[in-house]
């Protein structure tokens, strides 16, 4: 059904919302700079990038906003511009993350050991403090994700298909694990990603899991509060999940896309990356959605899905905001014939 949505979407002239969020100057600053830092990137201005990744980071506001994404970002840039002394400035920021070695050993590190960079990641894990053993935001969330897990793993191993046989518990028990999440946030609030253990550069937090199965059942209140904590997370996060409620609408409205979501897919779990620039009367309206929660504009936001098909050391764009289209084979061409204008081909 998600399917068909989608690539109906991409033909349909649709209706785009806004929506309103208070501006924080802390929030706002780090994103700008991010964003800047992220399209100098994709043009080739590798200095400039670099100088606004280190703004970013150290900007003097009165809360410090970091995502691990973005530090990985500035690493691997300053690794491959052969510039140590900003990558001695930008790993010192992992001494906040619940991280090892195994960081570095990932596409793009593969000379590491045989460059001038080894001994600083080197000394960098030596001298590291765990600060996260025992942690309870830890052992909170790995006890929820379980629980969350544990239906659909036993009804999986079986029945197959979980949901057919086990339905109505999967949503009895989602609902009990979502009203623990709200407590927690209620009295603790919403944990920093940093606070979180076994992070990387491209995975999203635990609580988007729940959240998102939850949203199946029409549960959304939990996106109001989130909205509201962007610099706590990540605002490509909160768009994820309002994707969602968008392409299954709980009030029975049509499907609607206003932050502009539903123009780039793969064809096949493998397949090539497809763009589809949106009507040029919708390009204003999606863009104001969008920066009201702190999103890039919706060009630069094709911009860096592009550099990233041909650059994927790096994570401007986290893997789930792309859509995988897989069907039979038959279906597949289809698409393929349908879209063959909007196929990437090459960096632009």
């Amino acid at each position: 059904m998600k399917t068909i949505l989608f690539v109906f979407m991409l033909i349909q002239g649709l209706a785009m919302p806004a929506y309103g969020l208070s501006d924080t100057c802390a929030v706002s600053t780090y994103f700008n700079t991010i964003y800047s830092a992220e399209i100098h990137l994709v043009e080739g201005n590798r200095d400039e990038s670099m100088k606004l990744y280190y703004e970013a980071f150290n900007f003097e506001g009165e809360e410090k906003i970091i995502f691990i994404k973005d530090l990985h970002n500035a690493l691997m840039l300053a690794y491959q511009n052969g510039n140590t002394g900003y990558f001695e400035k930008f790993i010192s920021h992992l001494n906040d993350y619940d991280v090892d070695s195994s960081f570095f050993e990932t596409v793009g590190y593969e000379d590491l050991k045989d460059s001038r960079f080894h001994p600083i990641v080197r000394s960098f894990f030596v001298n590291k403090i765990d600060n996260h053993s025992n942690s309870p935001v830890c052992e909170f969330f790995e006890r929820l994700t379980i629980l969350d897990q544990s239906i659909r793993r036993a009804c999986g191993e079986k029945y197959g298909n979980y949901y057919y046989y086990c339905g109505e518990e999967i949503a009895l028990l989602d609902s009990l694990v979502l009203l623990q999440l709200k407590d927690y946030f209620e009295e603790h609030s919403i944990p920093k990603e940093s606070e979180f253990c076994d992070v990387l550069r491209y995975s999203l937090l635990p609580y988007h899991l729940i959240i998102n199965h939850n949203l199946q059942w029409c549960r959304v209140e939990m996106i109001k509060i989130l909205k509201k904590e962007i610099g706590t997370i990540h605002p490509q996060v909160i768009a994820d999940l309002m994707h969602y409620t968008f392409n299954n609408p709980c009030d029975g409205s049509d499907s609607k896309d206003p932050l502009g979501l539903g123009y780039h897919f793969r064809l096949g779990l493998d397949g090539d990356l497809y763009i589809v620039p949106p009507p040029e009367e919708s390009i204003s309206d999606i863009n104001r959605s969008r920066e009201a929660i702190y999103l890039d504009w919706h060009e630069d936001f094709h911009q860096k899905l592009i550099f990233q098909n041909f650059n994927p050391e790096y994570v401007l764009v986290y893997g789930n905001f792309i859509p995988i289209i897989d069907a039979d084979e038959a279906f597949i061409n289809t698409l393929k014939e349908r879209f063959m204008d909007f196929r990437v081909i090459e960096q632009k």
